[in-house]
């Protein structure tokens, strides 16, 4: 990313971010209003079902459930939305993805690290015109090479990682 805002430009890059931005709100916002809308359209059909139940227990007077609920006591959902399966599947996806997310994170973070603090003649992992390639055979620090620099941060990553799942799995 940073090299990405040298190469744009900051005026270009900043417009971009706040775009990108607006555009996640929106969406986030579009979310909101279809659950919204499904809420809404899930206690319309409870109320007509109530209304119904009520013409029919009208000709007997009190129905038990007049007695059991008080009044604007709201019916909970007696059925769930989701089958089990979609629900088994939901969580498959959400699995998926945190995974993918977890190996690109695993794979850029100690390249990005490895590059910025792996110094042969000055840092050039943001030059903008810098067409350096290193090797990673080349020194990084005294006797460690750059891919052994690249094991040592990917073993952190990977250490911190399953420290914060720990960590989740406690609360």
């Amino acid at each position: 990313m940073p090299k990405a805002f040298a190469t744009a430009g900051w005026l270009v890059s900043l417009i971009l971010i706040m775009f990108l931005g607006f555009m996640s709100y929106m969406t986030t916002t579009f979310v909101m209003e279809a659950m919204a809308a499904a809420n809404a359209q899930l206690r319309w059909k409870r109320m007509e079902k109530h209304k119904e139940d009520d013409d029919e227990d009208s000709s007997s007077g009190v129905s038990d459930s007049d007695i059991l609920l008080p009044d604007g006591y709201e019916r909970s959902e007696t059925r769930p939305i989701l089958s089990v399966l979609g629900v088994n599947l939901f969580y498959f996806c959400i699995i998926i993805y945190l995974y993918g997310d977890l190996a690109i994170y695993a794979a850029a973070v100690p390249v990005s690290l490895m590059q910025v603090t792996c110094r042969v003649t000055g840092n050039h992992s943001c030059g903008v015109g810098d067409g350096t390639k290193y090797n990673d055979t080349d020194k990084c620090w005294g006797p460690i090479r750059r891919i052994d620099a690249y094991r040592l941060y990917l073993v952190s990553a990977q250490n911190w990682m399953t420290g914060v799942v720990r960590i989740s799995d406690l609360v």
